[in-house]
């Protein structure tokens, strides 16, 4: 009786330490293909790169992308946005901070039914500083208008990460 009761405790250990091996391979495989192929889980794992492995978007191709796309701008807008502008009724003195849910956000055309805009550069190439931070202002000839828009890359892209609007 105690030899038939080890046979089957023995085979039953056997068993259950066998699967629990198998299992533990199957993770580990699934572990090293997630690590091989970061775009499997990319919405739920954390990927480093080295600086040198991101490309940076242009601004200039950006922007105007952003201008013209609805689906690319909503895309491209870090939400909640922070919104800045006068409260209501405060006659240009108090300002108040919202923050803008996705589908509170109205496309933004931004300068593209003018005819021109002015540009004004930091240096004589007519380059920017490659930083990771644009700030864009449309301010009016008085009318009042004046409105601040904010980007920053992020992982290589641009995103609009806040916007003030001062006009009066």
């Amino acid at each position: 009786m105690k030899k038939g009761l080890t046979i089957i405790l023995t085979l039953a250990l056997g068993f259950g330490l066998g699967w629990w091996l198998n299992e533990m391979n199957r993770f580990a495989e699934a572990v090293a293909t997630d690590t091989e192929n970061p775009d499997v889980h990319s919405n739920d794992s954390v990927i480093v790169l080295e600086n040198s492995e991101i490309g940076k978007e242009d601004f200039d191709e950006f922007f105007y992308k952003f201008m013209i796309e609805p689906d690319f701008q909503k895309s491209r807008i870090k939400f909640p946005l922070e919104f800045v502008g006068f409260k209501v009724g405060s006659r240009g003195v108090e300002t108040d901070t919202i923050y803008l849910k996705k589908d509170q956000w109205e496309h933004n055309l931004y300068y593209l039914n003018e005819s021109a805009i002015p540009v004004i550069y930091d240096n004589n190439e007519m380059q920017l500083k490659d930083t990771d931070e644009r700030v864009f202002v449309w301010s009016g000839v008085e009318n009042g208008t004046y409105v601040t828009s904010y980007f920053r890359r992020i992982v290589g892209k641009w995103f609009l990460v806040k916007e003030e609007d001062l006009s009066t």
